[in-house]
């Protein structure tokens, strides 16, 4: 279970920002509720910001000048991208436009296992072809040893990059990065085909012109980089939206096409689910220069034949991903331990360093859980971490240091290279920091932004929404709490892959969509009530319209959530072997009578967490209710499987003995009570 924040809105607020607006009431509640309440920002948040001057990010008049003297004297030029989604269309724009312009121009875009950014023998080879001039897109800004040989095999380097700036930067003719200190623009969250873009304006003096050209790119590597949907930012995506509906780019129309999508209203959400996979599926598995030639393909039949190509290294890196996290799975089935960690850590021999974030992110995403992958191929161990709210990934690997050859990461991600080795070493330590730097460690969150009344609901509101895309990375899809819904009936969707639900919310029937529940693991049935949090999306069929909830998360109603996370931050150190507050031993105890309802539960269900949910609604703490599963499952009653969140209830089982049971012992150590035997 999630903790789920609700800050709402204030009234008065929202009630002058309609005043003064004319916006709709539930718009202005929205604004209201994150913080939005100034009506020049309103505004522009609306009705878009100017374009700055690229010139006002520091250096671009020398990239400009170094560029510009290239194509007067004919020299070659590489644009070196990355291999993602915003290095290969912010490769693909400059290459383009370079080209257009009379350069001789060659893209390189490095393979995933040659690492990030510049490295020595593709600097070496590119110096074999006849460049001049080497230009980085998306990367670049780190790599101080690699632009010492640049310059040494008689080459020059500009630098456009966005990525944050270390304390000795690399030699350059430019270095062309808003979060250089010394950088004045308004330019801070621009992605990697941003600043390229403002490259590009910069060498035109026209912004118009290369927004008509570029910006359908320039809009898939903005979402794709995950970068806030804010300001410039926030334009790009809007532009190049309403471009993707006429490009003239048949690669970019063939894989609109290839992803099932229509270029006719497509949305940020498109893209990123859409578009952005199948591009990074080529650098995850594959070849990224298979992605960049697919945008600078002039023949139909040859963009659809690559485009399906694309999709088909999507599906197998959706395979791989599948069994590389069933393997997973099955470590942390065997080896429980490692799922009562306060941090998830598993490793694999042959899991691809491409495909290991994702695996991460899924284990993150399942068990609310900071998580650690680690790949080993041909000897080499790579991880990839990512982290919920409140658990800082770089102040973790930072700790590690001494452990790690190669690391980086900011609060919720991170990747580091290691001796394969010292990975359990590293295990070790990583607990040890999570143990010393978070007594209680944080939960997982789901925010959402107010409460719907009633008249929310309505067709006629809910397609207000619209005026608020695009959503993303700091414009996220509206979330509304839901209190006390009440089923009223379930159904299968997809042959039961997904459910359907209909409830009732203050006083109005509406239909409830789960995408991320299977029909056998929903556990509620008609007559009860559960919480949710959802978006709220209009659907037409055969010209009717209809309001459709789609579930983001949900739970019995009613939860006392504090009680229900100090319960389940007790039971976590238990299991793990952790000393508890000694006072505790009272609440988390269980007597014979306790131990009834939850073996009633246990026979009657199959999902622990909603036999928990029914649990604490009745009265019980949380901790108890699974100390009593865990001695059910000590004496040949139960079988759990916490690592999918099932139970199975097991007939002829052992008398049970709480004298001689080793959970209570459990309890009592980490209360200080007593010792295992």
């Amino acid at each position: 279970m999630r903790r789920w924040l609700c800050g709402g809105y204030d009234k008065a607020s929202a009630d002058e920002l309609k005043r003064r607006t004319g916006l709709p009431d539930l718009i202005c509640r929205l604004l209201s509720a994150r913080n939005m309440t100034d009506p020049d920002a309103v505004n522009e948040y609306f009705n878009g910001v100017p374009f700055s001057d690229p010139f006002l990010i520091k250096d671009m008049d020398k990239a400009i000048s170094a560029v510009e003297n290239a194509l007067e004297s004919g020299d070659k030029m590489t644009v070196y991208g990355d291999y993602d989604c915003d290095g290969i269309t912010a490769a693909v724009m400059l290459t383009n436009h370079l080209t257009a312009l009379g350069g001789e121009v060659e893209l390189y875009i490095p393979q995933r296992e040659d690492g990030y950014g510049l490295n020595i023998k593709a600097v070496e080879d590119i110096a074999q072809n006849g460049t001049k001039l080497i230009i980085t897109v998306d990367n670049g800004i780190s790599a101080v040893n690699e632009a010492e040989k640049i310059y040494e095999l008689g080459m020059k380097l500009v630098i456009t990059d966005h990525h944050a700036v270390p304390e000795v930067m690399p030699r350059a003719e430019a270095i062309v990065d808003p979060h250089r200190p010394d950088d004045n623009s308004p330019c801070k969250y621009i992605a990697g085909c941003g600043v390229a873009l403002k490259l590009i304006t910069a060498l035109e003096r026209d912004t118009d012109s290369v927004l008509e050209q570029y910006a359908d790119l320039a809009c898939i590597g903005t979402v794709g980089d995950i970068v806030p949907l804010i300001g410039e930012n926030r334009e790009i995506v809007k532009r190049g939206l309403d471009i993707m509906q006429y490009s003239e780019n048949e690669g970019l129309n063939a894989l609109i096409s290839a992803a099932g999508l229509s270029a006719e209203g497509i949305t940020a959400g498109q893209v990123a689910f859409g578009i952005c996979p199948r591009i990074n599926a080529a650098g995850r598995y594959g070849d990224a220069m298979k992605a960049a030639r697919l945008f600078t393909q002039e023949r139909r039949a040859l963009a659809e034949a690559g485009a399906e190509e694309l999709c088909r290294l999507n599906d197998s890196r959706k395979q791989l991903e599948n069994d590389m996290l069933s393997e997973a799975l099955a470590q942390l089935n065997a080896e429980p331990e490692r799922l009562n960690g306060r941090v998830i850590i598993v490793s694999g021999e042959g899991w691809r360093h491409g495909i290991i974030g994702l695996v991460s992110a899924r284990l993150t995403e399942r068990f609310g859980k900071p998580s650690i992958v680690i790949g080993i191929e041909n000897g080499d161990a790579r991880g990839s971490v990512r982290s919920i709210e409140g658990f800082s990934v770089a102040s973790m690997l930072t700790s590690c240091a001494e452990l790690l050859t190669k690391f980086g990461g900011h609060e919720r991600a991170g990747g580091f290279s290691i001796d394969k080795d010292r990975i359990d070493e590293f295990r070790r330590a990583v607990q040890e920091y999570a143990k010393g730097e978070y007594p209680v460690m944080p939960q997982a969150v789901v925010e959402a932004d107010i409460e719907p009344e009633a008249a929310d609901t309505d067709v006629s509101a809910v397609e207000l929404l619209r005026y608020m895309q695009p959503f993303g990375e700091g414009n996220p899809a509206p979330l509304f709490l839901m209190r006390n819904c009440a089923v009223l009936s379930v159904r299968k969707l997809k042959d039961g892959k997904y459910t359907s639900f209909e409830a009732e919310y203050m006083g109005r029937r509406l239909k409830f969509l789960c995408f991320s529940i299977s029909y056998a693991d929903f556990c509620y049935r008609p007559g009860d009530k559960v919480d949710v949090i959802a978006n709220l999306e209009v659907n037409e069929y055969n010209g009717n319209k209809s309001v459709s909830v789609r579930v983001k998360d949900l739970r019995a109603g009613g939860i006392d959530q504090d009680r229900y996370f100090a319960a389940c931050d007790a039971y976590e150190k238990i299991i793990g072997g952790e000393r508890i507050d000694p006072r505790l031993i009272s609440r988390i105890m269980p007597t014979v009578e306790d131990m009834k309802m939850p073996f009633d539960l246990s026979r009657r269900m199959t999902s622990i967490d909603k036999a928990a949910q029914y649990a604490v609604l009745r009265g019980m703490n949380y901790c108890k209710f699974m100390m009593c599963l865990h001695i059910f499952a000590e004496f040949g009653h139960l079988k759990l499987d916490r690592v999918n969140g099932t139970m199975e209830f097991i007939k002829g089982g052992r008398r049970i003995s709480l004298d001689g049971s080793a959970v209570v012992k459990r309890i009592k150590r980490a209360c200080g009570a007593g010792s295992e035997d």
